[in-house]
């Protein structure tokens, strides 16, 4: 069963909406990965790792940006260009108070939700322009064809649990009053889109309902289950084919010979990278 300290994340209720057994290896059995990881497009596991490198260090970088600190320089030419695409970006039009890495837990039923945003951006206490508006940011370094649609972003399970933490949480940041709903906004920005960068996804009364039903569900659903066989393995094989523990389901899947178009590589689909 798990830890009554368990703190459900956007990683660990998207591993168990894709696949419960995926769920119960990673996060009850605290299974070691059985196989390197080579993410969605299949990469060299080398070149698949120095991907990951850099996205960390360019949230790093960003991290350091927001507290006044320099950032280092690198040989590294991917993570040069997307430095130079954020600092080449304007945040003008966002809250002036900006709270870099910051990790929130809300409550919900008998569970605790966590969310750690890149970027908080607020009202300063001493802004006359104040807009009452709470605004996460993400940096997001995916890879693919084309950028993911805007539905996309909006059903993904960050932006849902991020946005619903926020309002749930979000009152020490507010004078000690809760953010209401339609207060609070996610912006992606896309370090290899710089032709369209930002995807502004917005919330309201009736998507936080929504989202505490749903959540609620999904987390009871998985903290009821006892023992391996009740997590049960996805039917959709297709979800196998880079999973890193596909070796210990004994089942033959057939390996992907290249991804489809709507598919990305994310630093953040990597589990609980401590930036």
């Amino acid at each position: 069963m798990l830890d009554p300290t368990f703190k459900f994340s956007q990683h660990s209720l998207s591993d168990f909406a894709d696949c419960p057994r995926r769920f119960y290896l990673r996060y009850v059995a605290k299974q070691a990965w059985p196989l390197i990881e080579t993410g969605p497009l299949k990469l060299d596991p080398l070149e698949y790792q120095a991907y990951l490198w850099r996205g960390t260090v360019l949230h790093r970088w960003i991290e350091r940006y927001w507290l006044g600190v320099p950032a280092q320089s690198s040989d590294d030419a991917e993570l040069n260009l997307w430095w130079a695409r954020f600092m080449n970006t304007s945040f003008d039009d966002l809250p002036t108070q900006r709270l870099p890495e910051l990790a929130l837990v809300a409550p919900l039923g008998d569970y605790l939700l966590y969310a750690r945003f890149d970027l908080l951006a607020i009202d300063s206490p001493d802004d006359s322009q104040r807009t009452g508006q709470a605004v996460i940011v993400d940096w997001k370094t995916l890879r693919g064809e084309r950028p993911p649609r805007y539905q996309v972003f909006a059903q993904r399970f960050q932006t849902r649990i991020y946005l619903y933490v926020l309002a749930t949480a979000g009152a020490a940041f507010n004078g000690g009053v809760p953010f209401a709903p339609e207060q609070c906004h996610f912006r992606y920005w896309l370090a290899n889109f710089p032709d369209a960068p930002w995807v502004d996804i917005p919330y309201s009364a009736q998507e936080y309902e929504r989202d505490s039903r749903s959540l609620l569900a999904l987390m009871a659903d998985a903290a009821r289950r006892e023992g391996e066989e009740q997590y049960e393995m996805t039917p959709d094989e297709s979800k196998c084919a880079t999973c890193t523990y596909r070796t210990l389901c004994r089942r033959k899947v057939v390996e992907l010979e290249q991804a489809a178009p709507d598919q990305w590589v994310d630093i953040e689909a990597a589990p609980e990278l401590d930036y």
